[in-house]
């Protein structure tokens, strides 16, 4: 969709010949387009902070046949401001004006990656068999693929480790059968609560869970981690008490020096503290 229909035509000039574009030049046509055509991929042009792209983004996000659906946002480069504001509405990725064809094409491409990484991740059976999210293994996979993405395109990764508070004591008291029905309302939660497609989620293992959210800065972790926080503790489920989670978040720009292990040990600190210091609370590693 776009204002400028100069911007389309480079999109689809660029696009067309590797994929089947259909374009829609109103928010109310991509709706429409939407219900009777499988979509792999959004892009939108038009300024990141208009009241009809904002409506148009939280209706896709809030429809359970739209929501995965990854956006790119073509936007203004002069205004750094707006590709942080477009993250936190939820696009996959963001392209400054004037376009480029070559940057394009990596941008689409790069998501294009991340879905078969999804799918890979589906067909190969690394997802936890409780909770149906993915399990360790999944989540050494995916984050080796978005830890090469970071160090490739010099951008923000960061990671939120969520931790239920005193789950062995729920365990004692409800039994391990409520403890599993925990995990599984829990690990829901957090996939609902993802914002992109390549934002990820996984059990770690036993209690905990790891949530990767690639071109996040730790100031955006730290408030989607509280975002999470706030709606676990809100959450009701059928006969058992209410739970709390303590979040330990890590950010980083990673290079070829740097380690994913020193990367996690990061985010296990800030947990560390988090749940030393009272829990129930989201601490950041600085």
């Amino acid at each position: 969709m776009s204002d400028n229909y100069a911007g389309l035509d480079i999109i689809n000039s660029v696009l067309s010949s590797y994929y089947n574009v259909k374009m829609a030049t109103s928010p109310e046509e991509a709706l429409t387009l939407l219900k009777v055509v499988e979509v792999n991929l959004i892009i939108l042009d038009f300024g990141c902070y208009s009241k009809e792209c904002y409506n148009f983004l939280t209706t896709i996000k809030a429809s359970e046949e739209t929501m995965r659906v990854p956006v790119i946002l073509i936007g203004d480069s002069s205004n750094p401001e707006y590709e942080e504001h477009a993250f936190a509405l939820g696009v996959a990725d963001y392209i400054g004006k004037p376009l480029r064809s070559s940057i394009i094409k990596v941008r689409v491409n790069n998501q294009r990656l991340i879905a078969k990484q999804i799918k890979a991740i589906e067909e190969l059976g690394l997802q936890d068999p409780l909770t149906g999210i993915a399990n360790r293994r999944g989540f050494d996979s995916r984050i080796h693929l978005e830890w090469l993405r970071a160090i490739r395109d010099k951008i923000s990764l960061s990671l939120a480790i969520a931790d239920i508070d005193h789950f062995k004591a729920y365990n004692d008291n409800y039994g391990h059968v409520q403890g599993d029905v925990l995990l599984r309302a829990l690990a829901k939660q957090f996939v609902l609560m993802l914002k992109r497609p390549a934002d990820f989620v996984s059990r770690w293992g036993g209690e905990e869970f790891a949530i990767l959210l690639p071109n996040t800065t730790l100031k955006g972790a730290a408030a989607h981690s509280e975002d999470i926080r706030n709606a676990v503790q809100q959450m009701v489920i059928s006969n058992l008490p209410t739970a709390t989670v303590s979040i330990g978040v890590a950010s980083i720009i990673p290079t070829l020096n740097s380690s994913i292990e020193d990367f996690f040990n990061m985010a296990d600190k800030a947990l560390y503290q988090a749940k030393n210091s009272g829990r129930n609370k989201v601490c950041c590693f600085t």
